[in-house]
Parts: structure tokens; C-alpha cells; sequence
């Protein structure tokens, strides 16, 4: 999954063209929806807003998601500027004044919802080591080395590294890489005009500029933005793993064009947001061919939380050796596009 800490990550149907992911995020929201009754709420539905500059046209995220969304019994609206202004009143209207809002959509409050898998998961008998870091793959047999030198072997291994891949299992290095994007959480003056009501969850024109973000949170009233796009390249422990000065006068430029009433907001908190980027933005879920009793389960590409809830099967299915319709897309394929990383995932939030 995307990095999953911080107090939000985005849910959502629309993926432009790719009707795969619509299904199973289809799949995923059904599956929020069950963990909001079983667990307590952690998906909150507040809907999605998806903004441009320019009029729809197809080839951009929002008419083909819209053609997609729609076309699957789904019910988005398709919006203009005088729309924007009288109901969501907080953009810039004058600027983006195209889009569409889907009701089916919104945010889970990702932190909370790990903490609570992970009491859900020692309640039905699952084993947590919580200290234990993964070093190497056994040279002998199926298992894995901690840090510490304790081997710990296994009929098979799940390894769902995240930002870890590429420098944790070198042979795979050249397919992933780790890339760090800034997240900024703003103090409004004004809260009554960020609540979900009249600010749902939004990407403004994000194929471009790469922004997108939340109504004020529920317990601590922080609207929280963030960019999704190419990064920049990042160890996880690396020093420079903080928001630069750069990135924060970028922000003050987008917030001044598009929502006025947070240009001068206070940045009350800022972190940078790992991704383990796949070079197509697809997922890796497949069986190491050199250690058939080892799966690999990573390449989030910064759009993965919002599937947690259907991820788990698609990983059981190939430890159990059982198809699943996606097992082609997110099979092992290494040297893809060895010229290129694929930006696709721009659009993939």
C-alpha cells in the first residue's frame, strides 16, 4: 500500500480509462463500508470533486472516468463553474470551473484504520513481531533473516516491503524505485467553509498539477494537501526526508489561484509521503520465478490504501495458487519499459 500512516488517504472510483481498477475499487469501497460497521468508522464518504481548468475532453481523468463511472450504474454529476461557485464555494470558481463530483468516494482515516487491523488481526490469532526487521531472504529453503540474525523459515513468504524494495531486495532494484512527495496540514481560519459538506475530498486537475486533498479532519479541523506525481528519489531513512522550501512556495502559488482562504493559512504540520514506484503504476502481486515458495506484494505507486480492503485476497490467491481476473496486470515483469518510468500514476492518487 501507499505509505500508510498520516490521517487520510483517498478512496475513490474514478481511474480515467482503466476499468480494472474502477471494479475492484468498486470491490474496495463495498469492503470499507463492512469495516465501518465491524470496526468502527474509518471510511468517511464525503464524495470526490475532480476540477480542471479546461473543459472536459476525452483523454483526461475526468471525462473517461466519467464515461466509466457512469456507464457502471453509477451516478456522477458533471459540473460548471457557476455549479462550483454555489456549492462548493471555497475554489476559485473563475479557474476551475470544469469537473465532476461523484457522492460515492471520500477518505479513511488511514492511521486508525492500521492500528485497528492490526487489534482485529491479534484478536483472530495472527502473530505480530513488532520490533523485527526484515534483512535478507534465507540462502537455504523459504524464510527470511531479521537484522538481529534470527532466521525465521516458513512454507511461504509474503514480502510487502514497500519503499524498503528496491534497497531490501537488490535483484529487483532496477524495477522500483522509492520516492518521497510532499504533505502539508493547514489550520483554516475559517473551518465552516472546509467541512465535507461544501469540501469533499478534491484533485484539481491532477494529471497537471498534481494536488489533491481533504475537508478539515474530523477531530483535529486540519485540511490536509498533498502532490502526487514523479517525487523525488528517496531512501527511507534518507536525511533529507523532509518538505523543502521549494515545495512549501509551490503550494503558497497553488492555494493562491485556487483556494483563497488558505493562502495564508498556518502549515501546522508537513511529512514526506513514500511510495515504492513500479515502473508501468501497477502493482506487483506474483510469485518470485526464482523462489516459488516467495511472493512479492509491492509497487504501491501512491495509489494503493484506498484497496486495502480487496489487496489481501489478490495476495492469498497467488500464495494458494488460485487466478484472480488482475493476475496478469500485476505479474512479475521485470525490464518493462527499461527506457522510462511510466507517469501514469499522476492520475492514480
Amino acid at each position: 500500500m501507499a505509505a500508510s500512516t498520516d490521517i487520510s488517504k483517498v478512496v475513490r472510483l474514478e481511474y480515467g480509462g482503466d476499468e480494472r481498477y474502477t471494479e475492484l475499487a468498486e470491490r474496495a469501497i463495498e469492503g470499507w463500508r463492512r469495516w465501518n460497521r465491524d470496526l468502527g468508522t474509518l471510511y468517511h464518504e464525503t464524495g470526490l470533486l475532480l476540477l480542471r481548468r479546461t473543459p472536459l475532453a476525452p483523454g483526461t481523468l475526468e471525462q473517461d472516468s466519467f464515461e466509466i463511472v457512469s456507464r457502471r450504474g453509477h451516478e456522477p454529476e458533471l459540473l460548471d463553474s457557476a455549479a462550483v461557485r454555489a456549492r462548493f464555494p471555497a475554489w476559485n470558481a473563475e479557474r476551475y470551473g470544469h469537473g465532476t463530483y461523484d457522492r460515492e468516494g471520500g477518505y479513511v482515516e488511514s492511521g486508525k484504520a492500521i492500528a485497528r487491523l492490526v487489534t482485529e488481526a491479534q484478536r483472530l490469532g495472527v502473530e505480530l513481531r513488532e520490533g523485527v526487521a526484515f534483512a535478507r531472504l534465507l540462502d537455504a529453503g523459504i524464510g527470511i533473516m531479521s537484522t538481529a540474525g534470527e532466521k525465521m523459515a516458513a512454507d511461504r513468504v509474503v514480502l510487502a516491503l514497500g519503499a524498503w524494495t528496491p534497497h531490501a531486495l537488490p535483484r529487483l532494484a532496477a524495477e522500483f524505485r522509492s520516492t518521497g512527495h510532499p504533505v502539508f496540514h493547514l489550520a483554516p481560519r475559517d473551518r465552516e467553509a472546509f467541512l465535507p459538506e461544501r469540501f469533499p475530498v478534491f484533485c484539481a486537475e491532477i494529471q497537471t498539477t498534481g494536488y489533491y486533498g481533504f475537508p478539515a479532519h474530523p477531530e483535529n479541523g486540519v485540511v490536509k494537501i498533498a502532490r502526487h506525481g514523479a517525487g523525488r528519489p528517496m531512501h527511507p531513512e534518507s536525511a533529507e526526508r523532509f518538505v523543502t522550501a521549494e515545495e512549501t512556495r509551490q503550494l503558497r502559488e497553488f492555494l493562491a489561484a485556487t483556494f483563497p482562504l488558505l493562502q495564508d493559512a498556518p502549515i501546522v504540520y508537513t511529512r514526506i509521503c513514500l511510495y515504492c514506484d513500479s515502473r508501468d503504476g501497477h502493482f506487483w502481486i506474483a510469485r518470485d520465478p526464482d523462489r516459488p515458495g516467495v511472493v512479492v506484494a509491492t509497487g504501491d505507486s501512491g495509489h494503493a490504501f484506498k484497496f486495502a480492503p480487496v489487496l489481501g485476497f489478490l495476495i492469498a490467491d497467488v500464495v494458494e495458487d488460485r487466478g484472480h481476473p488482475l493476475e496478469a496486470r500485476f505479474a512479475w515483469r521485470p525490464g518493462l519499459y527499461p527506457a522510462r518510468w511510466e507517469e501514469a500514476t499522476r492520475s492514480q492518487t
